[in-house]
């Protein structure tokens, strides 16, 4: 049975809604914030400028303030490269004089290690939690290099030690976001490879239907056929994958399309369409249990595919913001949820961050975003912004950080014009207070408590309930003459009457 601790409820799906009546549920995206960008460029080593993909935000434990590890591209060598910066309130931020790398033989301000393969420097990185940890592995990173993974080791997470036996792993391809899962006590990534599919051509039955996964690959295409050369990834049944190195192959290539930025082609004879892995670590040395977890489908736009997936837990509920990507050349945020980090629902196709109009500093594509900013009545999400698409032929343009900003646990709401009701499925009431996150201006929201089998508790009846009648992020829930810590321990359930309102989640206090 659940029992709720002190995080927020979403009310997302059957895990805690039973039953609703006269209600639709409705999908709110965040707002951009109107002074966006909140940061450009201001140092040399920062190329085209910063930007956001698969990097963290985390907040000290000491000081509590906001640290941010960002990237940045420079399109004159090739070079991804990557930066630090600090923030006590989240508008404004410092890129403090690290005094760590140089740039064309000067100091290079607030840019982090490259160490080998310097043009691909860009680390995902977490702080391990664990009390046991060795003080200098406290944050632990890796990163995508032709020759396999790369792990690093920090006591701060601005100065690095590479692995002494990288690489470490060989499945993933070039975006990787890490996370420590508590649910599971390991670190978990999240990481792209590409699908091709087409009619294979080289083997010994003729034409036969092919489907293989890399992280990269070389092509060379002619006569009306390409051949393939790369890593090929082969997935385990319940997990775990061998990788073939120098793997070799030839696909029909008639009604080809064209090359998405990539490499890669989104439609015609043949695909390579890009999808989310999972895999596990203790260590981030030794991962294990790789699998595909979300793709694009039938929903989305035939010629979608998705670049990467940032993920936090909420709430108790694994959200992931995933970078779609099609043949326009855009990238859109979009928003998926899962109970346990593999299975994805995706309800919701609308973006949750969209590009922005034409002409503006976000208008190409949309990155990121890195983990939420929570404040008492809203959440802020960083992510970085292009002006420009990903299979431009430009040569220089202007990339930046924006925020945008989200009631409180607002993801969804159940919400209507006239009137209906929601009742959650059974759990163990844990007594205090009860707080409800809802939009009641001009309706009302109250609310009753039921036994196990659905019946009004005598005193807690929705009679007795004081409606909420304002819009609050935690308006607290009172009867009138009942209190629930009287029913601590015991299974309840709990049935919202919303009348013109919007019901968004609930919490214990």
């Amino acid at each position: 049975m659940l029992t709720p601790g002190h995080d927020p409820i979403l009310l997302l799906d059957d895990l805690w809604v039973a039953e609703v009546e006269g209600l639709r549920q409705q999908f709110y995206p965040p707002t951009k914030y109107a002074h966006n960008p909140i940061m450009v460029k201001t140092e040399a080593w920062e190329g085209e400028g910063p930007y956001l993909w698969g990097n963290r935000l985390l907040v000290d434990p000491d000081t509590g303030e906001y640290r941010l590890w960002y990237a940045a591209f420079r399109h004159a060598d090739n070079h991804y490269r990557w930066g630090y910066a600090v923030s006590h309130d989240s508008l404004h931020w410092e890129k403090p004089d690290l005094g760590l790398e140089t740039f064309e033989g000067q100091p290079a301000r607030n840019m982090l290690p490259g160490g080998p393969h310097p043009h691909k420097a860009l680390r995902c990185l977490e702080r391990d939690p664990r009390p046991d940890c060795p003080p200098d592995q406290r944050y632990r990173a890796i990163r995508f290099t032709y020759d396999g993974e790369f792990a690093s080791f920090s006591p701060d997470g601005l100065h690095w030690t590479e692995y002494p036996a990288n690489p470490v792993w060989r499945v993933p391809s070039d975006i990787i976001h890490t996370m420590w899962d508590p649910a599971r006590a390991t670190f978990v990534a999240y990481f792209k490879l590409w699908e091709v599919r087409g009619q294979r051509v080289d083997g010994p039955d003729g034409p036969q239907p092919f489907r293989g996964y890399l992280p990269f690959y070389h092509t060379d295409t002619r006569d009306g056929v390409t051949h393939f050369r790369g890593p090929l990834v082969t997935f385990q049944p319940g997990g775990g994958a061998t990788v073939q190195e120098d793997a070799e192959f030839t696909l029909l290539a008639e009604r080809l399309s064209f090359d998405d930025g990539g490499g890669g082609m989104l439609s015609g004879a043949w695909t390579s369409k890009r999808v989310i892995c999972w895999a596990s670590s203790d260590d981030f040395i030794h991962w294990s249990g790789e699998r595909v977890v979300v793709q694009a489908d039938e929903q989305d736009n035939p010629t979608a595919n998705i670049q990467y997936m940032f993920v936090f837990l909420y709430g108790g509920v694994y959200l992931g913001v995933l970078t779609m990507h099609d043949e326009t050349g855009q990238f859109n945020q979009q928003l998926a949820f899962s109970h346990d980090g593999l299975a994805w629902q995706r309800p919701w196709r609308d973006p949750f961050i969209a590009v922005g109009p034409p002409g503006a500093w976000d208008s190409g594509m949309v990155l990121g975003p890195v983990d939420p900013i929570v404040l008492d009545d809203e959440l802020r999400f960083l992510y970085g912004g292009f002006p420009i698409i990903h299979h431009t032929d430009a040569q220089t343009w202007d990339s930046a950080i924006g925020f945008v900003s989200l009631r409180r646990d607002g993801f969804a709401a159940w919400e209507t014009d006239t009137e209906g009701t929601l009742t959650t499925q059974p759990f163990v009431c844990p007594g205090g207070r009860l707080l409800v996150n809802a939009d009641a201006q001009g309706g009302a929201v109250t609310v009753e408590v039921l036994d196990e089998a659905g019946q009004p508790i005598p005193g807690f009846e929705a009679a007795g309930c004081t409606p909420l009648t304002t819009d609050h992020v935690a308006a607290s829930v009172h009867w009138a003459d009942a209190d629930l810590d009287a029913l601590a321990g015991r299974p309840i359930r709990l049935r919202f009457r919303v009348q013109a309102g919007r019901l968004f989640a609930l919490r214990w206090e």
